[in-house]
């Protein structure tokens, strides 16, 4: 069969419209801190409409509590800590069964969150912390996926 130029640019823009297809179908995932990641300065975090904790204990005391949590106006969902004073986090928030974790975007001597994973609605993210005192590894807190 002789390929005409007519052909050819169909199957070019079959090509094209395939590879743009997938792109899009990758990007919400991977690129989860397009707009603005923070969920304390875009708002999603006065807008936090349900979440999962975990309490984390060191030797008999409660040391830390670690949110994994969802905003419905913003279709976001993160993880934040809260620890005492000589502790310290490095939370994790990750979109279930497919990887790319999302790390710490803010840290200060009581808190720690991470980025935000976007257009959460029909999907679920999974998170944790690792918790330190005073640079020494405690433990992995895993809270959950929903």
């Amino acid at each position: 069969m002789i390929k005409t130029p007519r052909r050819r640019r169909h199957a070019l823009s079959v090509l094209v419209l395939a590879v743009l297809s997938l792109l899009l179908s990758v990007v919400p995932a991977n690129a989860a801190a397009s707009a603005d990641p923070n969920p304390q300065t875009s708002g999603c975090a006065s807008s936090m409409s349900r979440q999962a904790s975990i309490d984390v204990n060191d030797g008999g005391q409660r040391v830390a509590t670690v949110h994994l949590r969802y905003s419905r106006s913003c279709g976001t969902q993160w993880v934040s800590v809260y620890f005492l004073p000589g502790y310290s986090a490095a939370p994790s928030v990750w979109l279930q069964n497919a990887g790319g974790n999302l790390y710490t975007a803010y840290s200060d001597g009581g808190s720690a969150y991470t980025y935000q994973l976007f257009n959460m609605a029909n999907r679920s993210g999974c998170g944790g912390a690792h918790i330190y005192h005073n640079g020494v590894h405690v433990t992995w807190a895993y809270v959950g996926c929903f």
